[in-house]
């Protein structure tokens, strides 16, 4: 392997070990170790699966209160939960489908975050 086939290789390994249960502490860990596209990685896995994250695995976010240096992340997490908060309320409300509404407003919200 070359160096830099060794790193998407180990970014791969990263995204297929992720989890529900483990994308706060992973992320948490890609920060210390300063590897941008790992938090990358974990971001979009975290965004991708919101609604298990968020019925399953809020109190893993707990870990982000002492870290103050992870502000940046913390943000995005608030924000992408609020975000599938507000589109399951509303197509609750309407009759609509959660998943494909949730999925529509993560697309508008990336394009507006970049």
């Amino acid at each position: 392997f070359q160096a830099s086939e060794l790193y998407v290789h180990c970014v791969v390994q990263f995204r297929e070990g992720l989890a529900v249960g483990n994308v706060v502490a992973r992320l948490v860990q890609a920060h210390d170790c300063g590897l941008a596209e790992i938090e990358e990685a974990a971001m979009e896995y975290f965004k991708a699966n919101v609604l298990a994250f968020q019925e399953q695995c809020t109190s893993t976010l707990d870990v982000l209160e002492q870290r103050p240096d992870l502000l940046r992340f913390t943000l995005q997490m608030t924000k992408t939960l609020l975000q599938a908060a507000v589109v399951a309320a509303t197509h609750t409300a309407y009759g609509g489908g959660i998943a494909a509404g949730v999925a529509q407003e993560q697309a508008r919200a990336a394009a507006v975050l970049g």
